[in-house]
């Protein structure tokens, strides 16, 4: 063997010892990433037999248990409990079903029978995401899109798989047809939520309409109570300051001072005034609502923004009746529908309009 031989006998025995190398060093990479993925997988296997047998107990059928498969493949696969912990997690998968809206009774039927089973125990859903979360007894109102300005104060009575049936507080002029939209405005401490959803029938003085598809139940503004600015001219009377006493005896009696809503909610407002009283005043005026007049509004002083001559109260509602506190918010979205013909949308901000008067 000469040495050109010799050298090609090297080469060749190195670069074989190269590749396996490489291979162990491949191997020593993916043996435990495979191994990984294959254990995950083993463990969902064995935690959807458990859930099937769990279910099987129950008296789920197999075209059941499809459907809650299904629903636990599409919502959380790595983790099968996490949708059986939220209900409202099930109503969003529902809530996507292709044509849910026109489901055949048998298919309604069956996704109630496996929420029963599931949550047997289901109750109110502290942060809704669909209407399917809310529950018998809640307020809420309904918008009309044609047909005028109407908005319905409504009680839930009844939460199904089809629908939603409400009966509204008082009596309502626009009576729609069926498939006509409507807004859904469900306000809430935290938020203002906001869906369209279908009028399916209106029968005995009731209402009954469709839930809002998957992603449609929204949160229109991220703050205690839906906000707008206003423009509306009010005279306020102080009726406490700080340190004072309302009474005869101590020389001091309410009086009447001008000021401007520039901003109302549900639950307060911001008024401007050349004559501010001090921070944690106590203050009462009417206010001038398209539907009713408020003649006595009371609220608390909790902030002064001073911006040269002029001062910015920042108020907060005081013992305010929550009738009196739907009414506010219901003539809100009046006045901008009024006036513009949209739908309130304030998710960037606070929409603005302008009151008559």
């Amino acid at each position: 063997m000469d040495w050109q031989q010799i050298q090609q006998s090297f080469r060749g025995s190195f670069e074989g010892a190269l590749w396996a190398f490489v291979l162990l060093i491949l191997l020593g990479i993916s043996l435990p990433i495979l191994s990984h993925i294959w254990t995950e997988r083993f463990q969902r296997f064995r935690n959807l037999r458990r859930i099937q047998r769990q279910f099987s107990a129950k008296g789920i059928n197999p075209q059941e248990w499809r459907l809650l498969e299904d629903a636990i493949r599409s919502t959380c696969p790595e983790n099968p409990d996490r949708l059986l912990d939220s209900v409202s997690l099930f109503h969003t998968w529902v809530d996507g079903l292709p044509d849910i809206d026109s489901a055949e009774p048998e298919l309604l039927q069956t996704l109630q029978r496996i929420k029963e089973m599931a949550y047997p125990e289901s109750g109110h859903v502290f942060v809704p995401h669909s209407t399917r979360d809310l529950s018998p007894g809640v307020s809420l109102n309904l918008g009309f899109h044609k047909g005028g300005q109407e908005v319905i104060p409504c009680i839930v009575v009844e939460v199904g798989m089809d629908g939603l049936r409400l009966s509204p507080r008082g009596s309502y002029g626009s009576k729609g047809a069926p498939g006509e939209q409507l807004s859904l405005f469900y306000p809430r401490p935290e938020a203002m939520y906001h869906a369209v959803v279908r009028l399916k029938e209106s029968p005995g003085g009731e209402l009954r309409v469709s839930h809002a598809q998957q992603g449609q139940f929204r949160v229109r503004q991220l703050r205690e109570f839906w906000r707008v600015d206003v423009d509306m001219e009010v005279a306020f009377i102080v009726m406490q300051e700080p340190g004072k006493i309302f009474e005869s005896e101590a020389g001091w009696r309410p009086d009447q001072r001008p000021g401007h809503l520039i901003n109302l909610s549900g639950n307060g407002a911001a008024l401007i005034t050349h004559n501010p009283p001090p921070r944690g005043s106590h203050i009462a005026f009417a206010l001038n609502l398209p539907s009713k007049t408020l003649p006595d509004l009371q609220a608390e002083v909790l902030h002064i923004t001073i911006n040269h001559e002029i001062s910015r109260l920042h108020l907060v509602f005081r013992n305010l009746d929550p009738g009196d506190q739907e009414l506010i918010i219901r003539n809100l979205f009046m006045l901008y529908r009024e006036q513009t013909g949209f739908e309130p949308v304030a998710d960037s901000g606070p929409v603005l309009f302008q009151t008559r008067g």
